[in-house]
């Protein structure tokens, strides 16, 4: 349904709301021109990927990377704060994106102990969860756009109605499947995961089947007989390349598991220099200023290195010397509670950093350097 959705979406190019808002696929593309020409992102995984979704349009995780809280954030940070003029007028996008978001972690949560809008559908969430998915059905059902004769008409009165009606018939699936599955007497759940109902599983299980058969990924009955033994007893089902990704730790046809503890490690060994400072080239162009929306991202970038530092700084002095009570505009736009705000010694180191990185690509024709003595060209 995501992906119908962003296909229609972007096809359409422009929606209409119920109140004449209109929802434009422009505000997309111009925020991924932005970052590609920022050569940073703003706290989002937008990437030419998302935009030209047709070379891979069967990837779930392009479409729901879109439909994110993370670029409806981008979009309003750009519009009120930055007041770029190819943002103006892009709030109902923004709302559009944030109540099909909210919609699908609604119906994927799929941890037990998950918090906010992740959390399972329990007595304590179910009047979140409902009403989180009316919202979504009431704007789904409202949207508009134009036909043939250039006139506007329902989404879920033309042909690409089946996005509109799929996102509404979940909403309301789940919600009788709550009821009679926790809420019932003698009910056999104390809480329902929505993602355990997805067909992720299957679309995991079906590449294992055909990759049993080598080059024959259309095998006979004798031949899924033989593939369905071998899975069943010595093989757990892993996730691949195919259109979804594994969400949980839902096990199929295991019956002898094997999980093995990896332990990983990082080497943060000192690096040997191997140029010395009189071999280091210095004429490096001048970078004297960064972007406002450059101080937007490196300062939710600081955000989580002060995070990391913590964790290694034992000293109480120093590590209340790493945050700061006030914040970055972008950071208050983002803080959910677990963001730390970092003091302005830390987000001044880190534009210093983020300067020198910008003279070294203009010294290398906008790439980034490679090999021996990068470290003390970015330290000098």
């Amino acid at each position: 349904m995501l992906k119908l959705l962003r296909n229609s979406f972007s096809t359409a190019g422009v929606l209409e709301t119920e109140d004449g808002k209109q929802i434009r696929w422009q505000y997309i593309e111009e925020l991924n021109k932005l970052q590609e020409k920022e050569g940073l992102r703003l706290s989002n995984k937008l990437k030419m990927a998302h935009i030209n979704w047709r070379q891979q349009k069967m990837k779930v995780h392009l479409a729901a990377q879109l439909f994110s809280s993370s670029v409806a954030d981008a979009l309003e940070y750009c519009e009120q704060e930055l007041n770029y003029p190819q943002f103006r007028g892009c709030a109902a996008t923004v709302q559009f994106l944030r109540t099909v978001d909210a919609a699908f972690d609604v119906l994927n949560s799929r941890n037990p102990f998950g918090k906010g809008l992740k959390a399972p559908i329990k007595p304590s969430t179910k009047g979140r969860a409902r009403a989180i998915l009316e919202k979504a059905e009431s704007c789904l059902r409202g949207l508009k756009v134009k036909n043939k004769s250039n006139n506007l008409v329902y989404m879920h009165a033309t042909q690409k109605k089946t996005p509109i009606c799929g996102f509404i018939a979940c909403g309301r699936s789940v919600i009788n499947i709550y009821e009679d599955l926790v809420e019932r007497p003698s009910a056999p759940c104390r809480y329902l995961l929505t993602y355990k109902l997805s067909q992720d599983h299957l679309e995991l299980f079906f590449p294992a089947v055909r990759a049993r058969g080598g080059f024959n990924n259309n095998p006979n009955a004798r031949q899924f007989r033989g593939a369905y033994k071998r899975l069943l007893v010595r093989h757990q089902v892993k996730k691949g390349t195919g259109n979804c990704l594994l969400r949980d730790n839902t096990d199929i046809l295991d019956s002898t598991p094997a999980n093995a503890n990896v332990a990983c490690r990082v080497d943060v060994a000192p690096v040997e220099v191997l140029l010395t400072k009189d071999e280091i080239p210095t004429d490096f162009p001048d970078v004297d200023s960064l972007s406002e929306y450059k101080e937007a991202v490196i300062s939710y970038i600081t955000g989580f290195i002060v995070k990391k530092m913590k964790q290694k700084v034992t000293s109480m002095p120093c590590s209340l010397a790493l945050t700061s009570d006030s914040a970055h505009p972008f950071l208050e736009l983002k803080n959910r509670g677990g963001i730390q705000k970092p003091s302005a010694g830390i987000i001044a180191i880190c534009q210093a950093t983020e300067k020198c990185f910008q003279r070294l690509l203009k010294t290398n024709g906008g790439k980034a350097p490679q090999g021996r003595g990068t470290i003390m060209q970015i330290v000098s």
